[in-house]
């Protein structure tokens, strides 16, 4: 059984059942069309931002974080326009199975219970959280969508919770990129490359601590050093280190 499920700043409403056949369809002919137009072409359609993947092996020793840690990039300002009209009436769309929404619900709450900031960053740079094969910012769509795998939504609730928060900074990036260079293409580097990951993952250990994260979760997050997404090893991010994602 599928659902849809749309959250806000008050009470989340009763779902509504989603047809995934129509997605299925509609995912169909966009590859077909990509492999036409020699995809990717990152500044048309950019490749999903990185995400980080749930801590299943033993993390890498580092110092213990602490709040004073800068990020690398500059910290995106919250006195810029909207992003777009998805973040007017500041709402998100939950889609997938009824066990994937119930575990988003829970996510969020959490996010708006312990860490209401990195609640309100997300119902203004995401507008949809849907189950997917693998997890990444989809932040050029309209709304915004965060993909996310099952490796990723049912980890620990924290360590989920904590994830939406780093891809919702992603979409940040991006929207202010575009702000900030009206009518110019956004570069992958700007909002998905290695630095952003890296100013990510800063934002998102800071919200992992304050939704509860296990001390493994936190010292493994610490560990990375943004590089993570680059599976391959020809250092980018793009869609073949995505495809090759286990979460």
């Amino acid at each position: 059984m599928d659902g849809e499920r749309r959250f806000g700043a008050g009470e989340p409403v009763r779902a509504r059942r989603f047809d995934r056949v129509h997605w299925a369809t509609a995912i169909a002919a966009l590859v077909l069309a990509t492999w036409a137009c020699a995809f990717p072409r990152p500044d048309l359609t950019p490749a999903p931002s990185p995400a980080t993947a749930a801590p299943y092996a033993s993390p890498v020793a580092s110092p213990e974080p602490t709040a004073s840690a800068e990020p690398a990039l500059p910290s995106p300002t919250a006195s810029l326009p909207l992003p777009g009209p998805w973040a007017e009436d500041a709402t998100l769309t939950v889609r997938g199975s009824d066990a994937f929404v119930r575990q988003t619900n829970a996510a969020l709450e959490l996010l708006q219970t312990k860490a209401p900031e990195a609640y309100a960053k997300i119902l203004r740079y995401v507008g949809i959280i849907e189950q997917g094969q693998h997890s990444g910012m989809w932040a050029h769509e309209n709304p915004p969508r965060y993909e996310v795998g099952d490796a990723t939504a049912f980890a620990s609730l924290p360590w989920y919770a904590s994830t939406i928060a780093h891809d919702a900074t992603h979409s940040e990036l991006y929207y202010n990129y575009l702000a900030e260079h009206p009518g110019e293409p956004v570069p992958q580097e700007a909002w998905a490359g290695i630095e952003s990951e890296r100013f990510s993952i800063t934002y998102q250990l800071d919200v992992l601590t304050r939704v509860g994260g296990s001390e493994f979760e936190i010292e493994y997050l610490a560990g990375l050093t943004g590089d993570h997404c680059d599976l391959d090893d020809d250092g980018d991010c793009d869609f073949d280190d995505y495809n090759a994602r286990d979460w």
